[in-house]
């Protein structure tokens, strides 16, 4: 299956859906004004891939600044993502994040869906990742 790939923006992420290079990553800032239409192609890919997922999936959030259209948008990523968890596959979202916002805002995505949540704070300075546990 071929990959989903947007270059990111100072209004929209970086966008990389690879499964030959095992590579899930959504970072940057979105603040689409219409998350949804935003969205929509990467859960038209996402409702492809789930035919033949790859034996793990791990998806990385790195997202500096969300709004609240792209909050709903994450939201049914997670949804589409919890049917691979469902159907007994490997599932993990590492969500990255800088401040309590972000780090609350990924813990309350975690409370909603049955995929594993692995929490990395980022260090403001070095924008390298430290994990932790939660």
């Amino acid at each position: 299956m071929s990959g989903f790939a947007i270059s990111g923006t100072n209004k929209f992420p970086t966008i990389i859906f690879d499964p030959r290079e095992n590579t899930f990553l959504i970072k940057g800032i979105s603040t689409p004004e219409n998350g949804k239409e935003f969205y929509q192609p990467v859960l038209s890919w996402l409702e492809v891939y789930a035919v033949r997922p790859n034996p793990e999936t791990d998806l990385i959030i790195d997202l500096e600044y969300f709004n609240l259209s792209t909050s709903k948008a994450i939201l049914f990523i997670f949804y589409q993502l919890n049917q691979l968890v469902l159907a007994g596959h490997k599932v993990k979202v590492t969500w990255c994040y800088r401040d309590a916002y972000i780090l609350s805002a990924g813990r309350d995505y975690a409370f909603m869906v049955k995929i594993p949540f692995e929490f990395r704070k980022i260090s403001s300075r070095d924008h390298s990742p430290q994990s932790i546990t939660s």
